[in-house]
């Protein structure tokens, strides 16, 4: 190009036609990427960076703690426990006392004896299945009516010893205040008629040696009833003492042969232990 001096047109450019807008395209506008605001959202202020907050809630631990019931407490079982295990072993201990081998033949015996007997009108007992004899008892019971029977029969021999010192000394006043009186001596041989027959009656089976004990007793009346039949024979007056010395011998060594039977009995029962004199 050459330079123009001072003047001169400027240059001219050429300008190309527009495009024929039928055949060039045109760029489709841009599309709008924005996020359309929510209907009553607050603009974004002018300046603002587009960044926004969410308002949080406040931490629980900056809050002030709320007042709470306390936990109720708990319910301690071990009583209950107790109780129940306590329970448990009464039932075994009477499921066991009842059901016991020993226990039950003793309740059965004790039905079948009651079941077999009957009862008269006057209150014994009696029928064909009667179990109540005195050899039937029960193992425990036997110790108590032994020793009932042995206090009972006892005091029976005690009492007719009684008899005999008491008609011993009413003998003794008869020979020294009435020399030997008929009424007197046929009271005192009344007397010893009598203990001899009760002599003769006494059950001693409770007692021991009670068979040589009540055999000693008897010989000791009878020689005592003889010499007192001689006194009879005589009165009024007493018989010198050779028409009785023999007789009164037997009966002396039969007293001494009893009283030593009777020592220990006397003492087992409380009883006075007697000598060959008091008697």
């Amino acid at each position: 190009m050459r330079d123009q001096g001072p003047g001169a047109d400027p240059p001219t450019i050429p300008v190309p036609d527009p495009p024929d807008p039928a055949q060039v395209p045109w760029p489709a506008p841009p599309q709008d990427r924005t996020t359309a605001m929510p209907p009553g959202a607050t603009p974004m202020p002018p300046g603002a960076t587009g960044e926004t907050s969410i308002p949080l809630s406040p931490e629980p631990w900056a809050e002030p703690a709320i007042w709470q019931p306390p936990a109720p407490p708990k319910r301690n079982r071990t009583p209950l426990v107790l109780v129940a295990a306590g329970a448990v072993a009464l039932a075994l201990i009477a499921f066991g006392i009842v059901f016991w081998p020993s226990g039950s033949e003793s309740a059965s015996g004790k039905g079948l004896s009651s079941a077999g007997s009957s009862t008269t009108g006057d209150g014994t007992a009696g029928g064909a299945g009667d179990s109540s004899s005195p050899g039937a008892e029960e193992p425990g019971e036997q110790e108590p009516q032994s020793d009932a029977a042995f206090r009972e029969q006892a005091q029976a021999v005690d009492g007719v010893l009684a008899d005999m010192g008491g008609t011993r000394s009413d003998l003794a006043s008869v020979v020294a205040d009435e020399d030997c009186s008929v009424s007197g001596i046929e009271r005192v041989l009344e007397s010893r008629r009598s203990q001899l027959e009760r002599a003769r009656a006494l059950d001693v089976a409770s007692l021991d040696s009670g068979a040589e004990l009540k055999d000693a007793l008897v010989r000791a009346l009878e020689a005592s009833v003889e010499s007192n039949e001689r006194y009879a024979a005589v009165a009024p007056g007493c018989p010198s003492p050779s028409e009785v010395s023999d007789v009164n011998q037997r009966a002396t060594d039969a007293k001494n042969e009893f009283v030593g039977y009777w020592g220990p009995i006397a003492r087992e029962a409380g009883l006075p232990a007697r000598s060959g004199d008091d008697i």
